[in-house]
């Protein structure tokens, strides 16, 4: 059973932790701070819950964490996640010969399964189609080949005919300007 009122954080008033919660930026900071508070008030986990609005084990962590660690606790630890699979050095050469462009091919344009085969070829690292993507585009590149064209869609000849003439339109934009003004006169 974890200790409330004044043997909860005996170090820290009530004052300082209120001083700290008007303070500091990071929200759910702040959350903590006011768990301690209403802890240091005497208030029971379940209490603190339903006034933060929080699942009691959540309040449980947070007045634990803070009790073991200190205010110290009341941020997050930055958590590193996975290493990535190339070095700062492979990625540098990678970007060098993408820039350069595929060997066999003049255009320059790179697909995601060119791109993972030279990965895994060069440095011997896999990726997903996914992820070769993502690198592509974290190095500036873009999609350049347009879409197949819509089976559907109108051919050149088509589109032309469909538009409207410039000088038939103003046409006929006088004639009903004309018309409309000649019904408002009677």
């Amino acid at each position: 059973m974890m200790q409330r009122g004044k043997e909860f954080l005996p170090s820290v008033s009530v004052a300082r932790l209120r001083a700290m919660v008007r303070t500091e930026t990071d929200r759910k900071a702040q959350m903590r701070l006011l768990a301690a508070i209403h802890r240091k008030e005497g208030k029971k986990e379940e209490q603190i819950a339903a006034i933060l609005q929080q699942p009691l084990t959540t309040v449980h962590n947070w007045l634990r964490r803070l009790h073991e660690g200190g205010l110290g606790r009341r941020t997050d630890k930055k958590q590193p996640g996975r290493p990535p699979r190339l070095t700062a050095t492979q990625r540098r050469a990678l970007l060098r010969v993408l820039e350069r462009g595929p060997p066999h091919n003049r255009g320059g344009l790179w697909t995601t399964k060119e791109v993972r085969d030279f990965i895994k070829r060069k440095f011997g690292a896999e990726y997903v189609p996914q992820h070769a993507w993502r690198l592509l585009v974290t190095c500036g590149f873009s999609l350049l080949r347009p879409r197949q064209r819509h089976y559907k869609s109108a051919s050149p000849d088509e589109k032309l005919c469909f538009k409207k003439k410039h000088n038939a339109k103003q046409d006929t934009t006088a004639r009903k300007d004309l018309l409309w003004a000649r019904r408002e006169k009677h």
